[in-house]
């Protein structure tokens, strides 16, 4: 759908001047959208209509009893004129702010607003209630169209965080992205200057809530079309359109093919334009990537997912992923789940341990976002799926995840409960550490009969613990064969409570599933097949010799790990003694001040 009208002006463009109407020039984007807000039309124009009905009835004479019409009795029956909302002072000044902001192309001031006032505010006055509705902020601070559009963004995104969400706030997101996205698209297809200039964290969690508002709307509609509730279930049949599989994934294919950001990591200095010159439009398309990956992950295709990402910047010294930690979440939490699904467990492992302790290293970072709390819940998922990927494929991982997961209690019981070979415990690690599955497709909303809300997310179970049942003997195995250079089936058998033949497909099962393909440089997809063991072994007649592969750490690594030991131990030591001096000397002042009195 084109983007809504702006109003026109002649002349080219100047960088600098984005302000009102003139940042938008588009003629093919200039048929839906009066200059002013839609509304605020509406409501002249009927206005005029009132007084033009007032002064017809005037001029009309009498009654047939001879008196006067009232035009006052004609305007009781009309609906009363909608009641703008209060804005505090607070509230006007950083909406004040914030428009002219825009309209200078203030990222940084921008940047400042959004990080600090925007939640001050937030918190000050909007806790528990909504923001000023759109029609009061136009009427009482501007009606600029590119000021009302992202203050719609804050506003939507504030109602899914803390309010109860109304069908008509889902189908007025959606709206506002579609203009937002036409806008950008169009830009960027023409090449022009970006219309709109945010700082990077705004661009992310614009393009996150995006995709946030599409697997809420299309939970939201099985939950609906499963209660049966024909009131509810009509707004989602009346518009089949809202939040569409194929309309978002065109919008993030749009944004990836016409910001050029494949081509800027594929080779930063073989092209022109678009992300090779312009930071925005770098990561407009960068965090499209990640989303891409995201969406494909929740329609349960990885390997699309994997694809998606096959240029990323893994490889260098400061990726783009650095900027916002959010988004090195997001890549890494659903990379690694791609991982676990396709069966590269080594992968899985390397990925969930790279990102927890870096989590780790800098935790309280980045506090005051709105997304803190959910990469919090992301980081005790991502230890739930690294639990069951040492179950599956078990090897050695960083000391300091090894050291919470045995020290915390609900980690050290789901990992025996994992090893034990507990099915129930690997289905409950799932069910919350997956992402949250939708249907591609809406259904149909004239055969009810079959309909099943969680059909998405129960095909993805099921998959995960077919795979895990043909594996759930393995670990076990290897622990007795680790015991042995050579042992014959039928003690093997013995000691694994099952029958020689069914250790011998066991044995081969073994060898099929411990070779993965793993990968140690280039893109996510590539990787060479290893095996994945740590007892290698093979079939003579009724013998099973074995050759256990004892991994030694390098020396370097005990030494260095020694060493921050002792760093730490020093810094707390020094801390206490600091403690210690500073409460030695306030108890010697207040013995001063006491004695000084008597």
């Amino acid at each position: 759908s084109a983007f809504s009208a702006f109003g026109s002006s002649s002349g080219s463009r100047e960088p600098g001047s984005h302000k009102g109407v003139e940042l938008l020039r588009k003629p093919a984007l200039l048929a839906k959208m009066p200059p002013k807000g839609e509304k605020v039309e509406k409501a002249e124009k009927a206005e005029k209509a009132e007084k033009a009905e007032d002064k017809k009835a005037e001029e009309s004479g009498s009654d047939s009893d001879g008196s006067e019409r009232a035009p006052a009795a004609e305007k009781e029956k009309k609906a009363p004129e909608k009641k703008m909302d209060v804005i505090p002072d607070s509230v006007d000044f950083f909406l004040g702010k914030l428009k002219d902001s825009i309209g200078t192309r203030n990222v940084q001031e921008i940047h400042k607003l959004y990080e600090e006032t925007y939640n001050q505010v937030k918190k000050d006055h909007y806790k528990s209630k909504r923001f000023p509705s759109v029609d009061s902020v136009a009427e009482q601070i501007s009606n600029e169209p590119l000021f009302l559009i992202l203050y719609k963004e804050l506003y939507y995104r504030h109602v899914y965080c803390e309010l109860q969400v109304q069908y008509d706030d889902r189908k007025g997101s959606w709206e506002n992205y579609c203009k937002l996205l036409d806008l950008i698209c169009s830009d960027l297809q023409d090449g022009d200057e970006l219309s709109v200039a945010l700082p990077v964290v705004w661009i992310w969690d614009i393009l996150d809530e995006f995709v946030y508002h599409y697997q809420t709307y299309c939970t939201t509609r099985s939950k609906v079309v499963r209660s049966g509730n024909d009131t509810l279930m009509q707004p989602y049949k009346d518009n089949p359109e809202v939040f569409q599989t194929t309309k978002v994934l065109m919008y993030l294919h749009q944004l990836v093919r016409w910001s050029k950001v494949e081509d800027y990591l594929a080779n930063k200095e073989g092209g022109t334009g678009a992300a090779f010159t312009d930071e925005t439009t770098r990561y407009i398309g960068y965090f499209s990537l990640m989303q891409l990956l995201r969406m494909h992950s929740l329609l349960g295709d990885y390997h699309l997912a994997m694809k998606t990402i096959q240029c990323i910047d893994l490889g260098v010294e400061v990726p783009l992923f650095y900027k916002i930690p959010a988004c090195h979440v997001t890549l890494y939490y659903y990379m690694g789940f791609a991982y676990l699904m396709m069966r590269r467990y080594a992968d899985a492992i390397r990925s969930f341990s790279e990102i927890l302790v870096f989590l780790s290293k800098i935790s309280g970072v980045n506090s005051k976002s709105y997304q803190f709390e959910a990469m919090v819940k992301k980081q005790d998922q991502m230890y739930a799926l690294l639990l069951i990927s040492l179950a599956l494929s078990p090897r050695q991982i960083d000391d300091s995840l090894e050291k919470r997961i045995r020290t915390e209690q609900q980690w050290a019981e789901k990992q025996a409960r994992l090893q034990r070979g507990e099915e129930l415990c690997f289905e409950e690690l799932f069910n919350y550490a997956c992402p949250k599955f939708v249907a591609a497709a809406p259904p149909d909303f004239e055969s009810m009969d079959n309909f099943n809300a969680q059909e998405a997310h129960q095909r993805q179970v099921k998959l995960f613990l077919q795979e895990m049942r043909q594996q759930q003997f393995l670990p076990r195995i290897d622990s007795y064969m680790k015991l042995y250079t050579a042992i014959k089936t039928e003690k093997l058998a013995q000691l694994c409570d099952m029958a020689p033949d069914a250790l011998r497909d066991q044995l081969m099962c073994v060898m099929h599933k411990t070779s993965q393909k793993v990968r140690t440089k280039g893109p996510p997809l590539d990787g060479e097949s290893q095996h994945c063991s740590e007892v290698e072994f093979y079939l003579d007649g009724d013998m099973v010799h074995i050759n256990a592969q004892r991994t030694e750490r390098e020396h370097s690594d005990v030494f260095l790990e020694q060493i921050i030991k002792f760093q730490e131990l020093l810094k707390k030591m020094k801390a206490n003694t600091v403690a210690e001096a500073e409460a030695k000397t306030l108890a010697v002042e207040a013995d001063a001040k006491e004695a000084k009195k008597r």
